[in-house]
């Protein structure tokens, strides 16, 4: 399955998280982007309008290609989370389905994303994600999370 995983980078601490997800799911045989490992060829030569244009036509056309979009959740009230939120929105406007794994299950939570969500749990439970989509492959049921339930 082809995997776009939309995060907030804004700290070592959420890029430790967006590598232990991408390495699982590498590891279970899925093709993961991440816009954290972007490599724009000759960035530092060109300008800074020129590099954001050819960040944003990669992950737009990556965002297109993907079979289902993983997005690491950090709050509603998180400042760097708009791109992510922008992302989620451009995936869902294309029809396609977002798992959500909330970081902070008890921080107030956007009603927006967690019912963009096909699948939305705990941050720590990211191993079960793909299992829990698969499950409801059939239907047109979402899950969310009991502790994330009233958050929505």
């Amino acid at each position: 399955m082809k995997i776009y995983l939309a995060a907030s980078l804004h700290t070592d601490e959420l890029k430790s998280r967006i590598r232990t997800v991408v390495n699982y799911l590498r590891e279970n045989g899925h093709e993961v982007y991440s816009p954290m490992e972007l490599k724009i060829p000759n960035a530092w030569d060109i300008s800074n309008r020129e590099w954001a244009r050819k960040v944003y036509d990669n992950d737009v056309a990556e965002l297109t290609k993907a079979d289902i979009i993983v997005c690491i959740y950090n709050g509603f009230n998180f400042a760097g989370g708009t791109g992510t939120a922008w992302e989620l929105g451009f995936a869902r406007a294309q029809n396609k389905d977002v798992i959500v794994l909330c970081t902070d299950i008890k921080a107030k939570q956007s009603l927006m994303i967690v019912n963009s969500g096909r699948v939305v749990i705990p941050f720590d439970d990211y191993k079960e994600a793909l299992t829990i989509y698969k499950n409801l492959e059939y239907s047109n049921d979402q899950y969310i999370h009991p502790d994330l339930q009233d958050q929505s």
